[in-house]
């Protein structure tokens, strides 16, 4: 038997699924997103994220970065959260490959992001 907020939470979590693939959003883990984008133009990854904390220009790469904060249960006071470099070609801006980094406590693949899917 579920409990009155076992099943609150149950049909919230249908809702909101049924809401996100009608309307063309999905929410991913910030991994999934990035592997996808691979090859892919790197304002794809602006729309999911937002604009970077900065981009680094070498002579043949740009690196953009961004931080994506994260309050894990139980941890102290403090910087959490995850970084995401992505080396993008500066003619194309398609993203050549991305790194992540846990920051604090922060574990990069539990955070999600709400990001527009493909029509199929």
């Amino acid at each position: 038997m579920i409990s009155r907020s076992g099943l609150a939470i149950l049909a919230s979590s249908v809702c909101f699924i049924a809401a996100c693939s009608g309307s063309g959003y999905a929410v991913r883990p910030v991994p999934r997103i990035a592997a996808d984008n691979v090859g892919r133009p790197v304002v794809r990854l602006q729309e999911a994220f937002g604009e970077p904390r900065k981009i680094d220009t070498t002579p043949t790469k740009l690196i953009y970065v961004w931080f994506i904060a994260q309050a894990p249960a139980g941890a102290p006071a403090g910087f959490h959260g995850c970084e995401l470099e992505v080396t993008v070609e500066p003619n194309s801006q398609h993203v050549l490959g991305f790194s992540m980094s846990n920051i604090g406590w922060a574990k990069c693949g539990e955070i999600a992001r709400r990001v527009r899917i493909a029509a199929g």
